[in-house]
């Protein structure tokens, strides 16, 4: 079998799992019409003139199989003085469900009944050109969009890139993920004459690429100059669809195509599940490497709101461990079971007994100040000493461990903790390498994360 012959095996074996049933598709058309019904009447009631639409990728037939998701936008007028909070309310009292409501960029309704996700956009009309009210307000335009251009028969090959961005971690817009959306993937399939290898074979392109749908549209590249690539919208000039994708995603997507090109596997779509053995427990003791764990609970918060506080504290707490000469290789975190785990991975197991500390430059008269402060001080052990023009002493520190750090930095509050996560030293549990395997000896899923973090390499290039 030649690789195009098993790439197209491995589509058809992939496409076998994702796309929906007949029975999936009218279960979710049922609860769509139950939904509007319902919605239908409540404007009326209140006398609310809106218009009810479905929107999402069920709307566009570019969903997969288990993503039961309907997305339900409710499009007032432009000039409606009536906000989003008021309509969600006037819904959220008629429509018993256990609604959530969740605020990104823009509230919503959120509730799960019968395994279905069910969300409740408020948004006002759009149009080109006119300054939009709310953040969705542009979505019910790309659902038209894509119908409109999405070649016929390309659904499938949405799935598929979708799929295959699940299985190699870059599928998501949203802060936890930094990655592709969905209708970020319809686009580059759209780009791509509607075929899912073309994307893959064409995924190195996308490096600093500007793609755009209409072709005398002039680009402000200034405009998004702190993005990893650019794909206006094309139902806004304004906006990047590609914004959320970060540097470093966009890079692991590119090493995961050109992976799949050379050696095609359906693992690629569907990566197999790390099977924690005495062995594998066994060698992340052994690691040379030294993890430490920040165990806190999980707050009530919105997705983005959460995952925007984590990967700011993992930043900062990133530069402080490098400040500190630890050589800080990974933070990250996971949420299981209420808690959230802050994992970090450094070569250093503590901070060096010794340290240069830089004084002025030979030139200037501060020196005077440095060479009376450490002539005669016991931590010295090297200097004062002349070293490329400058002043240099080496000083003798006692060291801390890693968790010790740690501690006195959630303690002095040296690095910025985040307001919405306890992260205090009486509320957090902190723990190395031994007490932490220990700690989740019973919890499979959060052993198959730190020894994939250990190993710190993609999913695909794993083996038994």
């Amino acid at each position: 079998m030649n690789l195009e012959e098993r790439y197209q095996q491995i589509q058809l074996d992939a496409l076998e799992k994702i796309r929906p049933s007949k029975e999936e598709r009218e279960l979710l058309e049922i609860k769509f019409a139950e939904i509007s019904s319902k919605i239908e009447t409540i404007l009326q009631k209140a006398n609310i003139h809106a218009k009810i639409e479905l929107s999402g990728s069920f709307s566009r037939d570019t969903w997969i199989s288990g993503s039961r998701d309907i997305d339900i936008f409710v499009i007032l007028p432009y000039e409606s003085k009536l906000s989003p909070e008021d309509l969600l309310k006037e819904i959220k009292n008629e429509i018993k469900l256990n609604w959530v409501k969740k605020h990104a960029k823009h509230p919503y309704l959120y509730a799960v009944t019968e395994g279905i996700a069910i969300e409740i956009l408020p948004s006002y009309e759009f149009k080109l050109g006119r300054t939009i009210r709310s953040a969705v307000d542009r979505s019910p335009m790309h659902k038209q969009y894509i119908e409109q251009n999405l070649p016929t028969g390309s659904n499938d090959e949405v799935r598929l890139l979708k799929q295959f961005m699940k299985g190699t971690e870059t599928y998501g817009a949203e802060i936890k993920v930094h990655g592709f959306s969905g209708y970020l993937v319809e686009l580059l399939i759209i780009n791509n004459d509607g075929k899912f290898l073309n994307v893959l074979k064409n995924a190195n392109q996308l490096i600093d690429a500007v793609i755009k749908f209409q072709r005398d549209l002039n680009v402000d590249l200034k405009k998004f100059k702190d993005d990893a690539f650019i794909v206006i919208d094309p139902t806004d000039e304004t906006r990047n669809v590609a914004s959320a994708v970060k540097e470093q995603t966009l890079s692991n997507f590119i090493a995961a195509a050109k992976n799949y090109l050379k050696n095609p596997s359906i693992e690629f779509f569907f990566p197999k599940q790390i099977e924690i053995t005495k062995q594998r427990i066994q060698n992340m003791k052994d690691s040379s490497l030294n993890v430490c764990a920040i165990i806190h609970k999980e707050p009530i918060l919105a997705d983005d709101i959460l995952w925007g506080q984590l990967r700011r504290f993992e930043k900062g707490l990133f530069k402080y461990l490098a400040k500190n000469y630890m050589k800080p290789i990974k933070v990250d975190s996971i949420v299981s079971n209420n808690e959230i785990i802050s994992l970090i991975i450094s070569l250093k197991k503590h901070t060096p007994f010794l340290i240069w500390h830089d004084g002025p430059p030979v030139d200037k008269d501060t020196q005077w100040d440095f060479i009376n402060k450490y002539t005669r001080r016991e931590e010295v052990v090297f200097g004062p000493a002349i070293i490329d023009n400058r002043w240099k002493v080496l000083l003798s520190k006692k060291p801390f461990y890693l968790e010790d750090l740690i501690k006195n930095a959630i303690k002095e509050k040296t690095i910025a903790l985040p307001s919405h996560l306890d992260l205090k030293l009486k509320s957090v549990e902190i723990l190395v390498k031994e007490d932490l395997i220990e700690r989740f000896s019973e919890n499979k899923d959060m052993l198959s994360y730190l020894f994939k973090l250990l190993l710190g390499k993609p999913s695909y290039l794993i083996t038994e």
